[in-house]
């Protein structure tokens, strides 16, 4: 008798402990998401009003973002058009590339980039740990003028990581970008691109980002440097979908 009791305690411990397993695998799961770069280049044969028509013909603002998929940024980078980024879980991958090819194409060229967010990664690194939420209203609404910069570093593929950490090391990056006066808004890596930094800045320090740049990341990386504005609040009362959320 006592051994059936000490088996039947066995049996339940083991069963509590699988299931509390179970329970911390669904808990993860359901916070598994990833980030995903999408950039909307746009077609310069066309003229905005144009590609707008196609985007409401093809009804671009009801099926994107996907339902169960939320805005994380949404910038027009000028230059190259505009750069979406959106938190997904890894099963609607596909129902965002169809969104898409639904409804984008024709009116942009359409580039995806796998994500993830590095600021967390490299914080204690930065000299600068100025980081900010963008201000949920229009630019031309707001009293503090300043600009966005995105800057991609793109990785050069013919050193190693750690060849290129030690470049930006000996030129003292992480103590020269962002420069005093500037505030990171988002810092990513965009697998198959490099890193994507957002900042925030007074126009007087376009010189002072530049030239941090030229010193400190040249030779580590590849730069190129857009002025950018947030489009999301001037497109968001557009979206059926207006998930957003905050890195």
């Amino acid at each position: 008798m006592k051994y059936i009791v000490l088996l039947g305690l066995f049996f339940l411990q083991f069963a509590s402990y699988s299931q509390s397993l179970d329970e911390k695998s669904s808990s993860e799961n359901a916070n598994d998401k990833l980030l995903l770069t999408i950039f909307l280049k746009h077609d310069q044969s066309m003229n905005l009003n144009e590609i707008e028509k196609i985007k409401t013909d093809q009804a671009f603002y009801e099926n994107f973002p996907s339902e169960g998929v939320s805005v994380v940024d949404w910038y027009v980078v000028m230059g190259i058009g505009q750069m979406v980024v959106l938190e997904l879980p890894a099963s609607k991958l596909r129902t965002v590339n169809v969104a898409l090819e639904k409804t984008a194409w024709k009116a942009f060229k359409t580039e995806f980039y796998t994500t993830y967010n590095l600021y967390p990664i490299i914080e204690h690194k930065l000299k600068n740990k100025s980081k900010v939420i963008l201000d949920a209203k229009p630019s031309s609404e707001k009293e503090d003028n300043k600009l966005l910069l995105t800057v991609v570093l793109k990785h050069d593929q013919s050193m190693t990581l750690n060849e290129i950490e030690k470049i930006r090391t000996d030129q003292g990056f992480y103590e020269n970008l962002p420069p005093e006066g500037t505030s990171v808004v988002n810092w990513f890596v965009v697998m198959g691109l490099g890193q994507v930094v957002v900042l925030e800045l007074p126009a007087s320090k376009l010189s002072a980002v530049n030239l941090a740049i030229e010193r400190t990341a040249w030779k580590a990386f590849t730069t190129e440097i857009y002025p950018t504005y947030n489009l999301y609040p001037i497109i968001e009362n557009k979206l059926k979908n207006k998930s957003k959320v905050e890195y």
